[in-house]
C-alpha cells in the first residue's frame, strides 16, 4: 500500500478517536471537567501513539503506518496542550505559575515532549527525507526516543489520574522499550545496517 494512503487511513482512524473520545468524555461529564478530561484522553492517545511509533521498528508490520501514527500523536498532543491552556490553566500561560512546583515541573517536560514533535511533524513526508538525506532525516526523527520518554514521564508524573491510568502509561512505556530492545528488522526498501 502506498506511504501516503496509509498516512491517510492513520489520520481518519485518528480522527474517528478523537470523536469517540469527545463523545465518551461529554457523556461522563460535564463543563469544566468535561475539558479536562477530554484533555487527559487525548493525552493518552499521543502516549499511545508514541508507543507505536518506537515499537514499528522491532513489528514490521506496523513499519508502514508510523508516519501516520507519528502524525497522529502530534495531533493528539497539540489538542492534550491546547485543551490543558484552556481548561486547566484557564487560557492564560502564567496559570502555569500558580501549580506546585512538581506540577509546573511536569507541565514543562509535557512542552519539552511536544516541542520534540515539532520537526519531526514538520519533516514527516518523502520531500523531506530526500531534502535532509536519509541519513540525516533518519538522526532528527530519532528525536521520538527522548519524546517519548518526556511524554511518559509528563504522563505519570501529572497526567495520569488514577491507578488505571497510570499503569495504562507504564505499560506502553515497557511495551515499547521491549519492542524496541529486541533486533530490528528492516522496512521495505531499506537496509539493515541503517537505524
Amino acid at each position: 500500500m502506498a506511504n501516503w494512503v496509509t498516512t491517510c487511513l492513520v489520520l481518519v482512524s485518528a480522527y474517528i478517536v478523537a470523536a469517540l473520545l469527545e463523545t465518551a468524555s461529554l457523556l461522563q461529564f460535564t463543563g469544566h471537567l468535561q475539558g479536562q478530561r477530554l484533555c487527559e484522553y487525548y493525552g493518552f492517545a499521543a502516549c499511545a501513539c508514541l508507543a507505536l511509533v518506537v515499537g514499528a521498528r522491532a513489528w514490521p508490520r506496523l513499519g508502514q503506518w508510523r508516519r501516520g501514527l507519528g502524525l497522529a500523536a502530534f495531533g493528539f498532543a497539540v489538542a492534550h496542550t491546547l485543551l490543558a491552556y484552556e481548561h486547566v490553566f484557564g487560557g492564560r500561560l502564567e496559570g502555569i505559575e500558580f501549580l506546585p512546583d512538581t506540577e509546573r515541573w511536569a507541565t514543562w517536560v509535557g512542552l519539552a515532549a511536544l516541542l520534540l514533535l515539532v520537526p519531526l511533524a514538520l519533516t514527516s513526508s518523502n520531500f523531506w527525507v530526500r531534502r535532509l538525506g536519509r541519513r540525516r532525516w533518519g538522526r532528527l526523527h530519532r528525536l521520538v526516543f527522548p519524546a517519548a520518554l518526556l511524554a511518559v514521564g509528563h504522563a505519570l508524573w501529572l497526567g495520569a489520574s488514577g491507578v488505571g491510568g497510570q499503569l495504562l502509561v507504564v505499560a506502553l512505556a515497557v511495551a515499547a522499550l521491549v519492542a524496541r530492545l529486541r533486533p530490528t528488522v528492516p522496512l521495505p526498501g531499506e537496509r539493515h545496517a541503517e537505524h
